[in-house]
């Protein structure tokens, strides 16, 4: 399972595993800890019923995934959809509504206003509990310091509005930032450390200092609260992740600690998943979990696909994404960075990625294909390669006789047939792989089709009403499922 999926079922996993406890204090659960999925403590609900947190966590993700972005009067509604109608619930039951954030969507449901206007000045974890899937979604948006504030900001401030619950949230979404980005979770928290927030007042920091400043996971175990004020829950999720070693360890180590064990639980279980991964005997025993995982999965598709960031750039000469099969490579066109008009080489890196699992490598026009092959010959090494060119690019690949036959598949988008024609007939024909050509009725280069299309060892694909930068319709981002990968699965 990936990142993203582990993150929310690690979440709802620490959720349903804390809710049987929610109260208890932490000498009791010290004497006789939970280890295990319980049922009928502290609510009347079976064991691996997730609450609240989980609810308004998995509203959020619908709401990104029908919407296509952060909409708050969308987010809105569906929160009021699972308060009024029990949609988002583990077994169709409605319970532990913090106060807040219940009188914060009754004004919504009840009044329509502004969502901004619609939190209130408490310090409680409400909105850090359901703050996950901003964070995932801003990492995969790539947005910068100032937008991903705002969007925090807003995010909190519809059932919380208080300062303190902004900067918890901000801490915990740039934390999950460092953490997707590769940072081991002790690097991630000193690079959260050395962030500037001189946006958030003096109080405000102050508040946060001993997270910021100290060496604050050495703390004994004496000096972590684990109450819902805001500062003491994000302090407990990090000390706890800093202080344990495997997921199991985590969910246990975060519960034991008492009082709000579900939303201490569920925030470390959504770190430990990233991290770690999620154990998978655990998560069977949670309620509803199918109707869970799709819904992970589905919004793991949904960031892959239409929030945009390679996961790796090379010097803005290399866009990768990385997957666990064979080699994807395109090579653009003359002056093409490795996004494309539109974003549309990282749009179909990432979507070829998720369909077909190849890591996909786009290499901008500024140097020749041989030198891609040389700088990139770990990757390369000992797999298939599937190729597409566009223009030069095109030309790039059925022109050199080496690097083609390292080429499993070639799809070759607007080859310029009138530029040395004899060296790309000799590449045709020596090439030994699945060769298809594709030109736009309006490229230049339709007229000189005849010179090619007897070669056996090609096909020849026209696009009707297209020119040699495929400007209508998304044509484009397709031809290479259509044409290269139809039979790749």
């Amino acid at each position: 399972m990936k990142k993203i999926v582990n993150g929310i079922l690690g979440f709802a996993i620490g959720d349903a595993m804390g809710v049987s406890v929610e109260f208890k204090n932490r000498k009791e659960l010290l004497e006789k800890p939970v280890v295990k999925m319980e049922g009928y403590g502290t609510y009347d609900v079976p064991a691996g019923s997730w609450s609240d947190d989980t609810s308004m966590v998995l509203a959020t993700i619908d709401s990104i995934i029908s919407m296509h972005k952060i909409d708050y009067n969308d987010m809105m509604k569906r929160f009021c959809e699972w308060i009024n109608n029990a949609k988002y619930t583990a077994t169709d039951k409605v319970f532990d509504i913090g106060i807040t954030t219940k009188e914060s969507i009754l004004k919504y449901y009840m009044n329509r206003i502004d969502p901004s206007l619609c939190g209130s000045a408490s310090t409680d974890n409400g909105s850090l509990m359901r703050i996950l899937p901003i964070a995932l979604y801003t990492y995969f948006e790539d947005t910068n310091d100032d937008e991903l504030l705002e969007i925090v900001k807003e995010s909190s401030m519809i059932t919380h509005a208080h300062e303190y619950s902004i900067m918890g949230c901000y801490i915990f979404v740039k934390y999950v930032h460092f953490l997707l980005s590769g940072y081991n979770k002790f690097k991630a928290y000193e690079k959260v450390k050395n962030l500037n927030f001189y946006k958030f007042s003096e109080n405000a920091r102050r508040a946060y200092k001993r997270f910021l400043t100290t060496d604050f996971e050495k703390l004994d175990l004496d000096y972590i609260k684990s109450s819902s004020y805001v500062v003491d829950t994000l302090e407990a999720v990090i000390w706890t992740f800093l202080n344990t070693n495997s997921f199991m360890e985590s969910i246990i180590g975060a519960i034991n600690l008492g009082d709000d064990t579900d939303t201490i639980g569920a925030l470390t279980g959504a770190l430990a998943g990233i991290y770690y991964g999620v154990n998978e005997n655990l998560l069977n025993e949670v309620q509803n979990k199918d109707y869970l995982i799709e819904l992970a999965y589905k919004f793991d598709e949904e960031l892959r696909l239409n929030i945009l960031k390679f996961d790796d750039v090379i010097d803005d000469k290399y866009g990768i994404v990385t997957g666990y099969k064979d080699i994807f490579f395109i090579k653009t066109e003359v002056n093409s960075t490795i996004y494309g008009i539109g974003n549309r080489y990282l749009k179909i890196a990432k979507r070829i990625n998720f369909k077909y699992g190849f890591t996909v490598i786009v290499s901008s026009n500024n140097l020749k294909l041989e030198d891609d092959f040389n700088n990139l010959r770990d990757y390369l090494k000992d797999k298939k390669i599937y190729f597409m060119g566009v223009s030069n690019g095109a030309t790039q690949a059925i022109q050199n006789i080496e690097i083609g036959s390292k080429i499993d598949r070639m799809l070759l988008v607007n080859l310029p047939l009138m530029i040395n024609l004899h060296k790309t007939k000799e590449g045709i024909i020596n090439y030994k792989g699945k060769l298809i050509c594709i030109f736009g009725s309006r490229d230049s280069s339709f007229n000189y089709l005849p010179l090619i299309q007897d070669f056996r060892n090609v096909n020849i694909v026209v696009i009707s009403n297209q020119d040699h930068n495929f400007t209508f319709g998304d044509e484009f981002l397709y031809l290479p499922d259509k044409y290269l990968f139809g039979d790749a699965k």
